[in-house]
């Protein structure tokens, strides 16, 4: 799995202190059902993406993705949580000169987006053969990174375009079809026989011939006219008592 990046343009909130100090750092990068923008595909992430994804991934407070400008950490002074709307973070202050420095570029409205980095386990493409493909993330395999970015509008998609051109390329098996002369259906007494595959009129002149013997007087008429069932150039040829059940299966066959 390779990391994707993602970006938002909805800007961080600082949660203001009564005491007038900085104040934590909040924001919502991963809001669920929410189309993205055209990025080439239509992209959604889907609810409970990222449930066992929160359990798997350390995942830090950057600034633009750089971790050199870290101000947060999961389990440090981080907090993530997922509700109905997404994923939420929350970031308490720490005294260090990233972390103010970032809260006041986000209230100031210098950092004007949200961003977050991630790999994708499960994804789901629809509509692949029309201009606007769209893609369902159902599963996050892990979060690296969550924070306010300076360029909300860059998207990196190279990866999920990759994914978009494998699904493309995947062949699917059409379900099996039959035409008329691949299909022979014998109804009797109610009762529904279906013979396909090369022994098909082989199956079905069987089953003719079970019926109709039966069906044999106890004093049958003379031998010489009451050939088997025989395959002659793929048409069934039968004895008879059999002709009245052999137009039966050509009129199912019409009708199909």
């Amino acid at each position: 799995m390779q990391k994707e990046v993602r970006s938002i343009s909805i800007p961080a909130q600082i949660e203001e202190r009564a005491d007038g100090k900085v104040g934590s750092i909040v924001g919502y990068p991963i809001v669920y059902n929410k189309d993205s923008e055209d990025m080439g595909f239509i992209e959604q992430i889907a609810p409970g993406a990222v449930t066992e994804a929160l359990k798997r991934s350390d995942i830090r407070g950057l600034k633009n993705h750089d971790p050199s400008l870290i101000f947060a950490r999961q389990g440090v002074n981080l907090t993530l949580t997922e509700d109905e709307k997404g994923l939420k973070y929350v970031a308490t202050p720490v005294d260090t000169r990233t972390f103010k420095d970032v809260a006041d570029e986000v209230k100031s409205g210098l950092l004007t987006g949200q961003s977050f980095g991630f790999t994708v386990i499960k994804d789901e493409w629809r509509d692949i053969d029309t201009n606007s493909p769209r893609r369902t993330i159902t599963e996050i395999g892990e979060i690296y990174d969550v924070g306010p970015v300076s360029y909300p509008a860059y998207k990196d998609t190279s990866v999920a375009l990759r994914s978009l051109d494998a699904a493309k390329h995947e062949v699917v098996e059409p379900a099996p079809t039959f035409t008329l002369a691949e299909i022979v259906t014998l109804t009797i007494d109610g009762e529904e026989f279906v013979f396909d595959g090369e022994d098909r009129f082989d199956l079905a002149a069987e089953k003719i011939e079970e019926v109709r013997a039966s069906s044999i007087p106890t004093n049958p008429v003379d031998a010489d006219t009451e050939s088997d069932p025989t395959i002659i150039d793929d048409e069934v040829v039968v004895a008879e008592e059999g002709k009245e059940i052999f137009e039966r299966i050509n009129s199912i066959l019409k009708e199909r």
